[in-house]
C-alpha cells in the first residue's frame, strides 16, 4: 500500500432490506470511514459497527459488489476474515 493511497469503507446502517419487487435497502444512514486494509478484520468491522456507531447488537453484515446491477445480484454476508479480504480486493 502506497503512502498516497487512502481507503474508505461505506457502511449503510440502521435501515432494512425490502423486496419490492427487487431487493432495496431503505432508511438508515451511510457512514464513510477511513480504514486501513492491512489491519481490517471481521472482528474489527463488528467492533466499528457496535462501539463506533453505537449499535448494541450486530445481526448480519452484508457486502455488495460494486458494479453489479442490483443488490440481489451480488449481496454477500460478511462472516469471517476471508470475507474481509474479498471486500478489500474489490
Amino acid at each position: 500500500m502506497s503512502v498516497a493511497e487512502e481507503y474508505y469503507i461505506n457502511l449503510h446502517v440502521g435501515g432494512k432490506f425490502v423486496h419490492d419487487p427487487h431487493v432495496k435497502y431503505l432508511c438508515g444512514k451511510m457512514v464513510r470511514l477511513k480504514e486501513y486494509p492491512d489491519t481490517m478484520s471481521y472482528f474489527e468491522l463488528r467492533k466499528i459497527v457496535k462501539d463506533g456507531l453505537g449499535f448494541n447488537t450486530v445481526q448480519l453484515i452484508y457486502f455488495h459488489v460494486l458494479g453489479s446491477r442490483t443488490l440481489q445480484d451480488n449481496l454477500r454476508v460478511v462472516w469471517n476474515d476471508s470475507s474481509i479480504i474479498d471486500i478489500i480486493n474489490y
